[in-house]
């Protein structure tokens, strides 16, 4: 090829904007021309044939393209980006920049034949439309209620992030151009300054989902400043949009004031008619039910008369789409829908696509033409950078956060992404920056979209906060002290289970149970999570009644049973890989002893499998390994307690930590033996010394303060004796059909004789080797199982009164 596309003549320019329309000629961050530089035959009547494609042709070419496309990027993401934990959005990039000009070997014939000329409008305007719904989406996604709640911290840091890079920037850029006399580049060099120094809450928002860090103190921290300064940057955007008309040839002066018209009339149709028509929708929609089509319908209508009608006033055609978007209620059902709805084929086909053809417009080989210009806008990203890191680390120190969080917050707000990308796709199409200095953006999106995420990684770590030196778990509460427990609840299939074990626990007046029920929901429509704390009656930014059918059962609970149990109920809305940080977090605010989790399966009255969940199961898992106390999971297969009727638990103890534990939760039994019936079964092996002796040591002493209660009535201690796990499967299975509840502890890690062989056959190693024998398919009863784990050892060593150490 002899020249890009973006040397085309005048006529030529004119051919092309004639064929793509004007619709998309001035959309926000996005090609006017929609011809995506790509192409490596200006001349169309020296292309190739396959350049010269019927019209016909073109849709199976788009196809074509974007399985290529995906295809190189999904190969780059899972062979080296992923292991690096980098988002999917370097690989995009880095797709665009092998298929773009930059790089012409053997492969040229074949990406001329790919991305002919005649096919490039059609590809970009596919790619833009799927930008424009991703925009909305970002709009529904947002809770503008949050910018009445954010702190003083945010808001200063919101605020300086934005403030303090414009000030270097433009300072330096304009020091930069006076003594270099560059007087030409001189809007070059303020775009590249201003650009650089705002931020996007999607990009803050979609980092802190890949990192997983949403609803961690750091994350929720961030997407609160990210939208302080998101909305800055509207009001910044659009008032240089007026500007740029007002300024610009060949438009007359008083359109700047039809176009503020213009604008004020659609922002106060969005707000007082559009705004309160979504809220209807909400209120007539009944609550489990999905929203009608028809309403889902106008509203993507409306989603393009936004963009339509932005455009007529000057806007960009995204405009119109992102604020229609924050008029809609975020969450269920509406929002929720509309995600479900336009999110798959966004976020996971088209906006991919749009990334790749945005990149594709560089062409690295004009970095060198301009040495002075290239060092001057090497100078300017480095400048807005740092003094954008420092605007957020230095507010965020002088809060008293710790200096790692206040360095990560500073990298969090300095992430660029397809927001930045595509301004500078836009810009560059206007022809306000050149060849050489897109070329050098696209590396700067790039570099930093790999160093934030690196750093972010390497100075937070959202788990370091649960490892502290307190012990809480059951077995070291003083005696009649308050359990304060921490029940979790997915669905409302989980409370009857939940409350039933609480009654075993046999709350009293003087021994009383402190329950903090906090009832998950999967993050779905919103951008932020939400954190309800129903005894405060905190309002939330929509007429939404949140987990009504977990707050009246617990209610009802607590009054049954007053001076005995008290309730706090929570929900916490968030994303499933993250959701064991509101678990974890809430434990150790209320300073619990013992969290429950129900388990992923659940059973129908036979026996058979209801249904299943990993998403639950993996949670599990994660609380597990993270919770700041001890843990029990129920596996709820049948029976539920009935106060006429006597309940009968069982405890099977072979040893250990988690033994301990649960028997000390089994002992609670003794408070009431008229409704409970308790049976300690003690699994001993003759000669056994795979148990530590100070571990054999709590085991008989807690045992002996056991037997001092056996005299009471239905408290029962037996010995058995099991050599190896044939013996204790034997033993296991003749108990299942007498009791309603049987208590095990985790033991993960111990090996025995007892269970020696039985971990290879181990389904689900959360619940233990004992406890995933019981809830296998082989045991055919109704028993539900309870597996304790108590409180993990902390790592580390710690000195004693004579000197020694001992490692944990």
């Amino acid at each position: 090829m002899s020249k890009n596309i973006s040397s085309l003549g005048e006529d030529d320019d004119i051919v092309l904007q004639n064929i793509n329309g004007t619709f998309f000629n001035v959309c926000f961050n996005l090609p006017p021309n929609m011809n995506f530089h790509v192409v490596w035959e200006d001349d169309p009547s020296k292309t190739s044939a396959p350049a010269r494609a019927r019209t016909d042709q073109l849709v199976p070419l788009l196809e074509f393209q974007m399985v290529v496309i995906f295809i190189i990027t999904q190969a780059t993401h899972h062979l080296l980006f992923k292991h690096y934990r980098l988002p999917r959005f370097i690989s995009q990039i880095v797709t665009g920049m092998l298929l773009g000009p930059s790089i012409k070997n053997k492969l040229g014939t074949f990406k001329e034949s790919l991305f002919p000329l005649i096919s490039q409008d059609v590809i970009g305007t596919a790619s833009v439309f799927g930008y424009c719904l991703f925009m909305f989406l970002i709009g529904v996604k947002m809770d503008v209620g949050l910018i009445k709640r954010t702190g003083n911290k945010a808001l200063a840091i919101g605020v300086l992030s934005l403030v303090v890079p414009l000030s270097f920037g433009f300072s330096i850029a304009a020091a930069c151009v006076y003594f270099t006399r560059r007087e030409q580049d001189l809007e070059k060099v303020f775009f590249v300054a201003g650009t650089h120094s705002l931020t996007s809450f999607a990009v803050v928002s979609s980092l802190l989902e890949d990192l997983k860090l949403l609803n961690s103190e750091l994350g929720r921290l961030g997407l609160s400043t990210a939208l302080i300064g998101d909305m800055l940057n509207v009001i910044i955007t659009s008032t240089a949009t007026f500007l740029r008309v007002f300024m610009g040839t060949g438009q007359p002066k008083y359109k700047i004031f039809t176009d503020i018209a213009s604008l004020i009339g659609f922002l106060l149709t969005v707000v007082f008619i559009i705004r309160p028509a979504f809220f209807w929708i909400v209120r007539h929609t009944p609550a489990g039910k999905p929203v009608k089509d028809v309403y889902l319908y106008t509203i993507f209508v409306l989603l393009m008369l936004s963009a339509f009608l932005s455009h007529a006033f000057d806007q960009t055609a995204l405009f119109g789409a992102f604020i229609l978007g924050l008029a809609v209620p975020a969450g269920p059902p509406l929002g929720s829908a509309l995600v479900k709805m336009l999110d798959c084929v966004a976020s996971g086909v088209l906006v991919p696509l749009f990334v790749t053809i945005c990149s594709m417009k560089a062409d690295f080989s004009f970095v060198t033409y301009d040495g002075e210009l290239l060092m001057l806008d090497i100078i300017l990203l480095v400048v807005t950078f740092v003094s954008k890191v420092m605007a957020c680390f230095v507010p965020a120190l002088i809060c008293k956060m710790p200096f790692n969080d206040a360095l990560a917050i500073g990298f969090i707000m300095s992430a660029k992404g397809i927001v930045e990308l595509a301004s500078y796709s836009l810009f560059h199409d206007f022809k306000t920056i050149d060849d050489q200095t897109f070329a050098v953006l696209i590396v700067s999106v790039l570099t930093v979209a790999i160093l934030v995420p690196s750093m972010v990684n390497y100075l937070y770590d959202p788990s370091r906060k649960y490892a502290g030196y307190q012990k809480r778990n059951i077995m070291d509460l003083k005696p009649n002290s308050e359990l304060r427990i921490l029940a979790c609840i997915y669905s409302h299939y989980d409370v009857a289970p939940i409350i039933n074990l609480l009654d075993v626990s046999c709350p009293t007046g003087g021994s009383p149970i402190f329950v903090n029920a906090l009832h998950l929901i999967e993050l779905v429509g919103r951008s932020a999570p939400l954190f309800i704390d129903h005894h405060i009656h905190e309002k939330v930014t929509c007429d939404i009644a949140y987990s009504e059918n977990v707050i009246i059962p617990f209610d009802q609970y607590q009054l049954n049973n007053q001076g005995a149990v008290f309730v706090n109920i929570f929900t916490a809305i968030s994303p499933p890989n993250t959701m064991h940080e509101d678990i974890c977090t809430l434990g150790l605010d209320k300073l619990t002893s013992i969290i429950l989790l129900p388990f992923h399966r659940k059973f129908s009255f036979d026996g058979s499998i209801e249904s299943e969940d990993n998403n639950t199961r993996a949670l599990n898992c994660s609380v597990l390994e993270r919770a700041p106390c001890s843990i029990g999971i129920i596996v709820h297969r049948g029976y539920l307690r009935r106060p006429s009727v006597l309940y009968r638990i069982a405890m099977i103890f072979l040893g250990g930590r988690d033994d301990r534990e649960a028997l000390t939760f089994a002992k609670r039994v003794s408070k009431d033996p008229r409704s409970f019936s308790l049976t300690v079964v003690r699994l001993d092996a003759e000669d056994d010394h795979t148990m530590p002796d100070w571990d054999t040591i709590l085991d008989n002493e807690l045992l002996k303060d056991f037997k001092h209660n056996v005299g009471n009535e239905n408290i029962t201690y037996i010995e058995k004796t099991s050599n190896d796990s044939v013996r204790t499967t034997g033993i296991l299975r003749s108990m299942m059909n007498e009791y309603e509840l049987i208590i095990v502890g985790r033991r993960n890690g111990l090996q025995s004789p007892q269970t020696l062989g039985l971990s290879e056959w181990t389904e689900f190693p959360e619940l233990g080797i004992i406890g995933d024998l019981l809830v296998s398919s082989d045991f055919n009863s109704n028993a539900s199982i309870f597996v304790v784990q108590q409180q993990k050892k902390l790592k580390g060593r710690i000195n004693i009164s004579n000197g020694n150490t001992f490692k944990l």
